[in-house]
């Protein structure tokens, strides 16, 4: 099975393609300004790839898990400032949100091994992952919110199935958004 952060940045990726083919610029991208864009630069990649971080750190779970929640929450904090300039970062905000919210209650991401087995990853491989990385669950009876961990299957090739989360989802929509409306530039009103 794929990983869900080459969705995640496709689904980014696909907002500025989409606005670079529909005349926006890399050159009005430039001169958008955020409130501490570089964080935002720093904590979206780092608590995406936080899971393979704190697997090579070996990390407690404990702390591996509230490292990744702070980075999360950091991430969120800035995406919702910049909401008032930008409508579409509070959408990825709640995204992030909705994530912090579902590992916080579980001890961890609930990901649904029926989804996971519906795009063709292993029992084995399943058990294996969750013996090695404490940042996730399995989904059973006693998750709470169930809905909102790692349930939608994203079929494809081998190399690109993954599992996402509604929070996922709506971080990389919200993202893609901005980044389509933020390489079109500045809108003048006559």
């Amino acid at each position: 099975m794929g990983s869900s952060r080459v969705i995640l940045v496709e689904i980014i990726a696909l907002g500025l393609v989409l606005s670079l083919l529909t005349g926006g610029s890399v050159r009005a991208l430039q001169e958008e300004r955020l409130v501490a864009e570089w964080a935002l630069l720093a904590l979206l990649p780092l608590q995406t790839l936080w899971p393979a971080v704190a697997g090579v750190l070996t990390l407690h779970c404990s702390w591996s898990r509230a490292a990744w929640l702070l980075l999360m929450a950091a991430l969120g904090a800035v995406l919702l400032l910049n909401a008032p300039r930008r409508w579409m970062l509070a959408i990825a905000g709640l995204g992030i949100s909705l994530n912090i919210l579902v590992i916080g209650i579980n001890g961890g991401m609930p990901v649904s091994i029926n989804a996971a087995q519906s795009v063709g990853a292993e029992r084995a491989a399943l058990d294996e992952l969750a013996a090695q990385q404490c940042l996730y669950v399995a989904l059973d009876d006693s998750t709470l919110l169930s809905g909102l961990g790692d349930v939608l299957p994203v079929p494809g090739p081998r190399w690109h199935q993954a599992l996402i989360s509604v929070g996922d989802l709506l971080l990389a929509l919200g993202l893609s958004v901005w980044l389509f409306v933020a390489a079109k530039g500045r809108i003048t009103r006559a």
